[in-house]
């Protein structure tokens, strides 16, 4: 059981200018993807939805919000 006190939140801007506000259920998951997201926008290319969606899945976060 996940104590609310665990929850970490990550906003992220995606390549379209839209933020997305991430939960996970313990900071090192968030840390984690938000280490991926960037390597994967400075090695690959632009972070788009399918990009946050794939690695997302992999740090067992979920998509909270999409705010502009």
């Amino acid at each position: 059981m996940v104590k609310d006190d665990d929850t970490a939140y990550l906003e992220y801007e995606l390549s379209d200018g839209r933020r997305a506000i991430l939960r996970f259920a313990h900071i090192d998951h968030r840390d984690g993807c938000h280490i991926s997201l960037d390597l994967y926008k400075a090695y690959l290319g632009p972070v788009d939805e399918v990009v946050l969606q794939r690695v997302l899945a992999k740090f067992r976060g979920e998509l909270v919000q999409f705010s502009s």
